[in-house]
């Protein structure tokens, strides 16, 4: 069962670094046909801003999604040696299914915002506030599926004791 839930995580994380990358893309490209517009022809769009800046908040949750399959959130690792490596395990998942009710909170809340603001539309695209505010519960919906998975993979196998945990494998 632990490895169909890796193999589902990677999976996911491959879609969601696509999705990250391609909105970064847009930014870019948005971004860069407004300055064109404003410094080259003295005119503006009345949207791109708008629309980089919600494109952003879907980056910065979906890149936080894979920081947290990929192990890359800030910890402090320096007493980590001196733990045994089965209670470290157990310590590792303890924080993990921590990290996990508050993600589990947090999906919560971001979707009943999400649902709150459904007939509100933003001022220059007229979205509705419900695709803006979509991007935290899909967000910590991720972040929570990676947690758990982790914490199952702690709990199971133990800690790798040859893993640099200061290593950076991150995608984005």
């Amino acid at each position: 069962m632990l490895r169909t839930l890796e193999r589902v995580a990677e999976v996911i994380g491959l879609v969601t670094g696509v999705a990250a990358r391609l909105m970064i893309l847009a930014v870019v490209a948005m971004l860069f046909v407004q300055v064109v517009l404003r410094f080259g022809f003295r005119y503006s769009l009345p949207w791109p801003e708008e629309a980089s800046r919600y494109l952003m908040i879907w980056v910065v949750m979906l890149a936080g999604s894979l920081l947290v399959k990929d192990e890359q959130l800030v910890s402090v690792d320096f007493f980590d040696r001196l733990w045994p490596p089965r209670l470290l395990a157990y310590r590792n998942a303890f924080f993990r299914l921590m990290l996990a009710g508050l993600l589990a909170v947090l999906f919560w809340e971001g979707l009943g915002e999400a649902l709150f603001d459904m007939r509100r539309t933003t001022t220059a695209l007229q979205i509705s506030w419900f695709w803006v505010y979509l991007s935290i519960p899909v967000g910590s919906g991720l972040m929570l599926f990676h947690m758990l998975v982790l914490a199952l993979r702690d709990l199971v196998r133990g800690v790798d004791p040859d893993r640099d945990p200061s290593l950076l494998r991150a995608e984005i």
